[in-house]
């Protein structure tokens, strides 16, 4: 047991001399948070952390520290130096250097057990205090800094485990994540770009470019009826006359027309199919963006279609509008009539189950000169 002299002692002490040190030992234990010295008083630094002893910026500090405990004795003084069992890797390193500095200095080290001192034996359940040398524990007490028993910071705890995830983190795996981002990435790309080639593919089977035959009667959504003449007079004026009795205004699918009561319409990929009460009589009607194609044109085409079908004949063109007959091959007939407005191909086909009589030809007379596009 080293033994501590104090101002008051008796005058028959003997006062040691040579290599023999009147100071009491200082035991520094260090944590990564912070650094406890115990000597003639015990001081807790949190300013001065274990990290800052490896860092370099509170190694200068700690030393001060020292030597302030050690007064007058100093650098002719023991020291123990520890590192706390909670700590890291870096308490320990930070012990190292301080040990290392202080041999440099001439201070002796020695080995903590000896000064640890336990009147009492401790209690495994109790916190675990610091490590006091006797000649502490007989010196008089001192003003130093009261904390409370001292806890490892959770923050502390957590940075050093970031940073051996970080520290875990290979190149390579990085690499192999990019991959597969990339690779994701590029396949919805392609999902999407073939779901949209589709889907214009889809339209275009739905509305391909007008073609003179119409449906058939089992099947009224094929092709739409060929396009008109653009000039007809008057056709885009009929939708907005006066309503007789009898008469019905239908809008659908941005088209306007004018038919018998009792007519109502379906759609069938875009081609408007209005039924009434007669069984025996549809009327098809289609609005077909034109994108410019010269009216002219277009019935240049209608005619040819007319020419090489056998299905059609018939093709005439009056006043801005051409007709044409087609025949489906299931004993019905479509009496096609076909015009420009606005852009836009209009057509209308009555499409009876035989040869059309009065009644039929004027239900489409009705919508052939009411239809105009909104």
């Amino acid at each position: 047991m080293t033994t501590n002299l104090s101002a008051n002692a008796p005058t028959d002490t003997p006062i040691p001399t040579g290599g023999e040190t009147t100071a009491s030992p200082i035991t520094v234990t260090i944590l990564d948070a912070a650094t406890i010295f115990e000597g003639p008083e015990t001081v807790y630094r949190y300013d001065l952390p274990g990290t800052g002893i490896v860092e370099g910026w509170a190694l200068g500090q700690v030393m001060d520290q020292i030597s302030k405990m050690a007064g007058s004795s100093w650098p002719d003084v023991e020291a123990c130096v520890v590192a706390d069992s909670s700590g890291t890797g870096i308490a320990q390193e930070a012990t190292t250097i301080i040990c290392r500095q202080l041999e440099v200095t001439g201070v002796r080290l020695f080995d903590s057990e000896p000064a640890i001192s336990s009147p009492v034996a401790p209690d495994p359940l109790a916190p675990r205090s610091h490590p006091v040398s006797e000649a502490s524990e007989s010196a008089p007490p001192t003003a130093g800094m009261e904390m409370p028993a001292y806890d490892e910071p959770v923050t502390s705890r957590w940075t050093d485990r970031l940073r051996g995830w970080l520290a875990a983190i290979d190149i390579f795996h990085v690499a192999i994540a990019v991959v597969i981002i990339a690779v994701a990435g590029a396949s919805l790309w392609a999902i999407g770009a073939q779901a949209s080639g589709d889907g214009d593919a889809a339209s275009d089977t739905v509305r391909p470019q007008p073609r003179a035959a119409a449906p058939s009667r089992e099947n009224a959504t094929e092709s739409a009826p060929a396009s008109p003449q653009p000039g007809m007079p008057g056709a885009s004026d009929s939708g907005s006359d006066e309503l007789s009795p009898g008469e019905k205004r239908l809008d659908v699918e941005g088209m306007s027309v004018v038919v018998p009561s009792g007519f109502h319409t379906k759609v069938e990929d875009g081609l408007v199919t209005a039924t009434g009460e007669d069984p025996n009589l549809r009327i098809l009607l289609a609005a077909d963006e034109m994108f410019n194609v010269p009216a002219d044109a277009l019935f240049k085409e209608i005619h040819a279609q007319v020419d090489e079908d056998p299905a059609l004949r018939d093709a005439t063109d009056e006043a801005g509008r051409l007709t044409y007959t087609e025949d489906p091959g299931d004993g019905s007939l479509v009496e096609w009539t076909t015009w420009e407005d606005r852009g836009h191909q209009m057509s209308v086909g009555c499409h009876t189950r035989h040869n059309s009589n009065a009644v039929q030809k004027a239900a489409c007379r009705m919508a052939t000169e009411s239809l105009v596009k909104k």
